[in-house]
């Protein structure tokens, strides 16, 4: 008798950090980091803008604004740019470390205002190693859209009050965060935009508010948090007409101040996210060859990264993890460069093999409090099945079929 094959109907989302009620608990002690200070805003892309747009103008009248940006990553780095008229310029990334391409941006150093360093599944860039290249009077920027910047995970951390941010985070003259559906703290949305004063003096911004509208902000969350649940996110994916994830280029139109009551919940949604525990995390850490696996540990991932051998045998992993149910994912699929709306508005003065080669071999599994034992059971369990597709830093030639 042939064999059967079925499929698990519910499915995991990539991430799905829960949203919290909106509460004032802390309005006494709000969060407050030691050594930068911040405004909150209405997205992260925003919060990137509205920084850009500021650098831009503190330049002579005749620059040409050039900010670097990775040759993988979101297409609002290049909206943000867009939006302070400043031209993307892409360069690769390294092969054993999250980093830019040093080689790269030293050629270009000398004709650049600004970087952007995002933290990609919260992998951070050593800022340190790019500001030697730069100097100071080029901006660095770190991108958290994808962490909340943690010394280190302390699921009893009381307060975040006098907040302590990482040394590398202090090598930056500005970091944002998102507070976005689908991000590390999730608010449904916004950003903040947040400064070192060491470095920055004067950041002054004069930005209309968000209407304040709890009742809707609350439904909403609580339709997030439903639709979050395997068997309604499984329903959903299927549903003709819906491509959720699908990663497209969306210009930033507006800057605008958080509602003012909204900003009071910014406290605890941090301490919501900050308090949750990381087995699903650490425990696949253990078992499987993660992707720059010396520069995951002891970091929160939003996302768990791997990375295939061949396109083909990530297309493989993706169908045979995603029919268990787990909610695998290609991330962004291309490259920054080939993703719809931007082809045409960046400067590639480089080949980006290894920027390719993430886009065509790169998986995550999610680590969000949503996946459970089972779950990582059974993730563990096919990687181990099918380990001879995997390998541990991407590929420093273009990814071939």
């Amino acid at each position: 008798m042939a064999a059967v094959c079925t499929m698990i109907w519910s499915q995991l989302p990539p991430v799905g950090t829960p949203f919290p009620p909106l509460s004032s608990d802390y309005s006494l002690s709000p969060l407050q980091f030691v050594g930068f200070d911040y405004i909150a805003v209405n997205s992260g892309t925003a919060a990137l803008g509205q920084i850009l747009s500021w650098v831009g103008e503190q330049l002579p009248v005749d620059t040409h604004f050039k900010v670097v940006v990775p040759g993988y990553g979101c297409p609002d780095l290049v909206a943000a740019c867009h939006f302070a008229n400043a031209t993307p310029v892409l360069i690769d990334l390294e092969q054993d470390r999250y980093q830019f391409n040093l080689a790269q941006l030293r050629e270009i150093a000398d004709d650049i205002q600004a970087v952007i360093c995002p933290a990609l599944f919260g992998l951070s860039m050593d800022l340190a190693a790019i500001r030697e290249i730069t100097g100071e009077q080029v901006r660095l920027i770190e991108d958290n859209a994808q962490w909340f910047p943690e010394v280190r995970c302390d699921r009893n951390i009381a307060t975040v009050y006098n907040y302590t941010l990482p040394h590398n985070t202090h090598q930056a003259d500005f970091f944002i965060t998102s507070l976005g559906r689908g991000k590390p703290v999730n608010m449904l949305g916004g950003g903040l935009l947040a400064w070192n004063q060491a470095r920055i003096d004067g950041f002054l911004t004069n930005l209309p508010h968000q209407e304040d509208n709890a009742r809707i902000t609350a439904i909403k969350g609580r339709l997030f948090n439903t639709i979050c649940h395997p068997v309604a996110y499984g329903a959903l994916t299927r549903m003709p007409g819906i491509n959720l994830g699908a990663t497209e280029y969306h210009a930033l139109e507006r800057v605008e101040l958080m509602a003012p009551g909204k900003q009071q919940g910014i406290a605890s949604a941090v301490l919501a996210y900050l308090r949750q525990n990381n087995k699903a995390q650490t425990s696949l850490q253990e078992a499987v060859p993660v992707l720059w696996g010396k520069q995951a540990q002891d970091k929160r991932l939003l996302r768990l990264p791997l990375i295939a051998q061949t396109p083909a045998s990530r297309e493989n992993l993706l169908r045979t993890l995603n029919e268990a149910g787990l909610g695998a994912s290609p991330m962004y699929g291309k490259a920054l460069k080939d993703i719809d709306g931007v082809t045409g508005k960046c400067e590639t003065p480089f080949a980006m093999p290894v920027s390719q080669n993430l886009a065509d071999c790169l998986l995550t599994l999610p680590v969000h409090k949503g996946v459970k034992p089972r779950h990582v059971r059974r993730m563990i369990h096919i990687l181990d099945t099918h380990r001879q597709w995997l390998g541990e830093r991407p590929q420093a030639e273009t990814s071939q079929l």
